[in-house]
């Protein structure tokens, strides 16, 4: 009987250790999130004031840049709310 209470309490401290480990990986993600944010904000700036507002070379460069920063803040999104489902399903323990 006191075997099966220590694996259960085993168990329990696993899943919580899942949990903090998951919640730490969310909060870096979610500071890569508001990171992508600011740099896009940033370019969007620079491209104002450097770009031709008729096209160019400059405003092409700055749209695969903002495309490129567009998709990686998409990914890490999708990161997010995938490691957001995890900890929902561990809180449910």
């Amino acid at each position: 009987m006191k075997l099966k209470k220590i694996i259960e309490a085993s168990d329990v401290w696993k899943a919580f250790d899942a949990k903090q480990k998951l919640y730490g990986a969310a909060m870096d993600v979610e500071m890569e999130l508001k990171t992508l944010t600011r740099d896009m904000g940033q370019l969007h700036k620079d491209m104002e004031q450097e770009a031709e507002p008729e096209g160019g070379p400059k405003a092409t460069k700055y749209g695969r840049e903002l495309d490129k920063l567009e998709k990686s803040y998409k990914n890490k999104k999708a990161e997010l709310k995938k490691m957001l489902a995890k900890i929902d399903k561990l809180e449910q323990f």
